[in-house]
């Protein structure tokens, strides 16, 4: 793992704004990497991940749950819905 990568780019975050402007609108941890390596900063977005169990000061890798949030019945239609009418 290209640990002190990861970490000179997270001292690198707490000084530069607009990296961590630029790092704010990635959805993916492999975007953050590629951001990264603009900089001069060389590790993968599973690095990355992995990251979030190591301990940074001053900074907190964390993992986002990014899976969709809604509940469709078979027939497309959300049973929570107010009108929902059941054909039972």
């Amino acid at each position: 793992m290209a640990i002190n990568e990861l970490k000179a780019f997270i001292s690198e975050l707490q000084r530069n704004e607009d990296l961590l402007n630029a790092i704010r609108v990635a959805a993916t941890a492999n975007e953050i990497s590629e951001i990264a390596s603009e900089y001069g900063y060389q590790f993968s977005g599973d690095e990355l991940k992995a990251a979030t169990k190591e301990s940074f000061a001053g900074v907190k890798i964390k993992k986002q749950d990014i899976s969709p949030s809604y509940s469709f019945g078979e027939s497309g239609i959300d049973p929570n819905e107010k009108n929902f009418k059941s054909a039972n």
